[in-house]
């Protein structure tokens, strides 16, 4: 089969890996593939010990019974009953074995597959769908799984009882075996016809229930901004072309399927029909004994289910090459590279000419940005949506890789530190939380051990989190929803915050963490993030100039360039964006705390 697959690029694709990983189990493969042979050998002598007892009866009728003949049906019943025992023993346990070691297969499988996910690049993300992949890693590696367990089981059996089936009927009547054979010529011509139109649909059924799976993610997981904008109907009749396309692609691979199995049962009547009327003749010339016509039908019966297995089989591997495909198409992707220095980094950052465009993009995201850094001081980020200060926070964590010579970490450049040792410098509070299906407590610790408690508690008032755990009910063991949908926006936005306070990691990235809180709760948590900094390297990025007012750096974005840069004092004194914006948001603030008039 490895050979094969060599000459066959597709078949290489698709099965390489799930048969690398079958190898792994020889063991157990090879005890099922040794019973197979024993079960057919077994299932091919019965047939053999029924026709010459038919003919000794016969022939005993003719000339009269004996005493030896009852011994004789006697020791014939008792090993036909043994041939069943054993015949049954040995399917048994060679179809637990194998398929058995089809399971771990996809365990592995799935393993392996997640695995590799977890190591692609973000930018991978941003362009695929999540629906896809889930059908990626649960349909496709089912489908995948086929071909590692059940064909090898119903395969090796075919292969087993075609041929030695074929061979004892040559050797008792070669007419009627030429009948048979002519009926099989017919159902493979069929096949060659039917197969690769099957194929094709069934790559169509796969990516169809992949767009279904997709579409039904994100309106069950954004159900609150559908039903907000009364957009029911219209996400209905989205899901409905949908799964209109995915009901047109199986209708059409249903019925080509059916016509493929229609082919194999109505050839074993045709075969059937051949042996009785040429078998009949052979009977009446005397070429061919009652006993050997039974045994004729006798093999036909034992080979008419592997002849429809085999249909079956031929009618799943299209479906199961395309699943192998799409799996093989994640595995293609070239993971990230872990390679790079891990040495301890203190968190003394250096920008230099940095400019950066996203792939794709026509327009550069950041342009020409130059900053120092040292350890323990704050940098804040300033400048309205699109400027570029979250793809400067994402450049830091090596979300995406900036250019050489422009990114410095310690004296590194950032492309010559691993991954790893980057991300480990920074806990990040993103701009969009993302909260997982737990309790509160188990999202803060997060970033730790789950069972590094130390300093929970001081994470969670420094983000002023427990100022809300009284009205979550069970406090820290409350169960967010998923993404955290049970949450307020501010909550959310606490609990990254909290999550990233409590991480041990000597650097902050703060991505407009505080945009959902009131100016008390703001207040609060500016004062804990004073208290909670400990030495840390901080980096804000917010609309709020009240966060980033205490930071050594300021640095005014626009348009992906530095406009300005200073520290609070030196930035309002200047008169440019800073200063003007500042004025607005301190008389804004200044007129939502002054009390209403009285009429």
């Amino acid at each position: 089969m490895l050979r094969v697959l060599s000459s066959n690029r597709p078949l290489a694709r698709a099965f390489g890996r799930p048969l690398r990983l079958l190898w792994r189990h020889r063991l157990l493969v090879g005890a099922g593939l040794l019973l197979v042979p024993v079960h057919a050998a077994a299932a091919l002598w019965m047939p053999r010990l029924l026709g010459d007892a038919l003919d000794a009866l016969q022939r005993r009728a003719v000339s009269g019974p004996t005493a030896a003949d009852a011994a004789v049906l006697r020791d014939t019943c008792l090993l036909l009953l043994g041939l069943a025992v054993v015949e049954a023993g040995s399917r048994f346990v060679s179809r637990k074995t194998l398929i058995d070691a089809s399971r771990l297969v996809e365990e592995r499988l799935k393993n392996d597959a997640v695995a590799h996910l977890q190591r692609l690049p973000i930018g991978w993300f941003d362009t695929s769908r999540t629906g896809d992949l889930v059908s990626r890693l649960t349909q496709d590696v089912e489908l995948v799984r086929f071909v590692m367990g059940p064909l090898l089981l119903h395969g090796g059996s075919t292969l087993c009882l075609l041929p030695a089936g074929a061979w004892l009927m040559a050797g008792m009547d070669v007419p009627v075996t030429l009948a048979c054979t002519a009926a099989f010529g017919l159902l493979f011509l069929a096949m060659r016809l039917v197969l690769p139109r099957l194929h094709r649909w069934s790559k169509q059924a796969q990516e169809a229930i992949g767009a279904v799976t997709q579409r039904a993610q994100e309106d069950f997981a954004g159900i609150r901004v559908v039903q907000q904008f009364a957009a029911e109907r219209r996400e209905c009749a989205a899901m409905a072309t949908r799964n209109r396309r995915h009901l047109l692609a199986s209708l059409r691979l249903v019925r080509l399927r059916t016509l493929l199995h229609a082919l194999t049962h109505s050839t074993s009547g045709a075969v059937t029909l051949a042996v009785l009327v040429v078998g009949g003749h052979q009977v009446v010339a005397g070429a061919l004994t009652v006993g050997q016509l039974f045994q004729f039908t006798g093999y036909l019966a034992l080979l008419t289910f592997p002849l429809e297995i085999l249909g079956w089989t031929l009618a799943t591997m299209p479906r199961a090459l395309a699943a192998g495909l799409r799996i093989a198409e994640l595995f293609e992707v070239a993971p990230e590279s872990a390679a790079g220095a891990a040495p301890a980094l203190r968190g003394e950052l250096r920008v230099q000419g940095l400019t950066f465009t996203y792939p794709g993009a026509s327009r550069p995201a950041l342009r020409d940005v130059d900053f120092v850094l040292e350890p323990g001081q704050k940098l804040g980020l300033v400048g309205p949506v699109g400027s570029g200060k979250s793809t400067l926070l994402a450049l830091l964590m090596r979300f995406y890789d900036p250019p050489r010579g422009t990114v410095f970490v310690d004296g590194h450049d950032v492309l010559d530190l691993s991954p790893e040792a980057v991300r480990g410098l920074f806990a990040l509070a993103a701009q969009e939380p993302f909260l997982f299906s737990d309790t509160v407590a188990a999202n803060v610790a997060f970033g730790r051990h789950r069972l590094a408690a130390g300093g929970l508690a001081e994470a969670v008032a420094a983000a002023a989190l427990d100022q809300d755990l009284p009205q979550l009910g069970a406090g820290m063991a409350t169960l967010v929803g998923e993404r955290g949908v049970t949450l307020s926006g501010g909550q959310k936005q606490r609990v990254s915050l909290a999550r990233a306070l409590h991480s041990d990691r000597p650097g902050l990235l703060l991505d407009d963490t505080l945009s959902a809180v009131d100016p008390l709760t703001e207040r609060r948590i500016l004062a804990g993030l004073e208290r909670g900094r400990a030495g840390r390297t901080v980096l804000v990025a917010s609309h709020r100039l009240s966060v980033v007012a205490d930071a050594d750096l300021i640095l005014v974005l626009d348009g992906g360039a530095v406009r300005e840069r200073g520290d609070h004092g030196r930035l309002v004194a200047g008169r440019g964006l800073y200063a003007e914006a500042w004025r607005r948001q301190t008389e804004a603030t200044a007129l939502a705390s002054r009390p209403a008039e009285q009429p």
